[in-house]
């Protein structure tokens, strides 16, 4: 959740219980064989959330996709508004009464909104809908912001989490990378090696009894191995797209990035942090890019450029956006 931004949402195109369970941590978490990882055969990433859209989906200042892995679904993110996911999922045609597991990138409202009304309408359909969601360690710390003369919390996932529990959901919060599911990771909390301070700085979160400022500990991304390489979501990105991408490599597969999107929190950068990061995703080697939500559509531009990609291999993840692993990127009208 940005801090003090407001838009106007609209169809068309939009312009502006915790349970770890040790026996699952203690099997999955820590570096894979990077060099030599199992890889997934079929994938396809579907843009449920986003901040472009047209036709008859609509768009929002929030992210979601739908992530089908050789037969399996898996939903990462849920959205800013109750209803965005399931109104654009009936209008591309996508069926998510599929999806077992929910992977939640961090705590932010334009992340995790959807989720109740989601389960309600995944469960009448399916009754083993939605019954994991993968979180990282710091997901349900508190936080809170200035607010008049005192402060006001922020965290409203430590009160749905109750309901979702009730609801017989169980969370499973990772402390590092995890192979949630065969060729699919979650990174945990990422490494900050570089200064990338993606996040709202007047933003205060209560670590070890004191209040620092929220550096989103728990901002992880999602990784599907592939014999290309990984297939990297991002939610946000506030722990750096560079450090998580790092990341990515030394503990998942050593590879380049095959296909990376989501947001990446670059709408407001300054050309020297474009240009940085620029320089260091050429490094670590980008093949495909479809960057949404608060990426912003001038930084994604830039990055095509700087990494030699071209309007096939990098374009806006808007709304009905598909990456399909041997295909490529298939982009809405509005995005080419």
């Amino acid at each position: 959740m940005i801090i003090g931004v407001n838009m106007t949402f609209r169809p068309g195109i939009l312009i502006t219980p915790i349970i770890v369970i040790g026996f699952l941590i203690a099997s999955t978490c820590g570096a894979a064989d990077a060099a030599n990882p199992r890889a997934a055969e079929s994938v396809t990433v579907t843009i449920l959330s986003s901040n472009l859209a047209s036709g008859g989906t609509v768009g929002e200042w929030g992210f979601s996709a739908l992530v089908e892995v050789d037969g399996r679904c898996i939903l990462f993110d849920a959205g800013n508004y109750p209803d965005t996911v399931l109104r654009n999922a009936k209008s591309l045609g996508v069926d998510l009464s599929c999806v077992t597991d929910v992977v939640l990138s961090h705590f932010h409202a334009d992340h995790t909104t959807g989720l109740l009304p989601l389960l309600e309408d995944l469960r009448s359909r399916n009754p083993n809908a939605m019954r994991r969601i993968h979180v990282a360690e710091g997901f349900f710390l508190p936080r809170r912001i200035p607010s008049g003369s005192g402060y006001k919390k922020m965290n409203r996932m430590i009160a749905m989490r109750k309901d979702l529990e009730d609801a017989g959901v169980e969370f499973i919060e990772y402390p590092g990378p995890a192979e949630i599911s065969p060729a699919v990771w979650v990174t945990g909390p990422v490494e900050r090696n570089h200064p990338e301070k993606n996040y709202a700085q007047i933003v205060q979160v209560r670590i070890d009894g004191a209040w620092v400022v929220d550096h989103v500990p728990d901002s992880q991304g999602l990784t599907i191995v592939t014999p290309a390489g990984p297939i990297v979501l991002l939610g946000c990105g506030h722990s750096g797209s560079v450090n998580l991408l790092e990341q990515v490599q030394r503990s998942i597969q050593d590879h380049s990035i095959h296909a990376l999107m989501g947001g990446m929190h670059l709408y407001s950068a300054s050309d020297e942090t474009l240009l940085w990061t620029s320089d260091r995703l050429r490094k670590i080697g980008i093949q495909n890019l479809m960057a949404g939500h608060c990426t912003g559509i001038e930084p994604l531009i830039r990055l095509r450029a700087e990494l030699n990609l071209n309007r096939r291999t990098a374009v806006v993840g808007a709304v009905g956006s598909r990456f399909v692993y041997g295909e490529g990127i298939h982009p809405t009208a509005i995005a080419q």
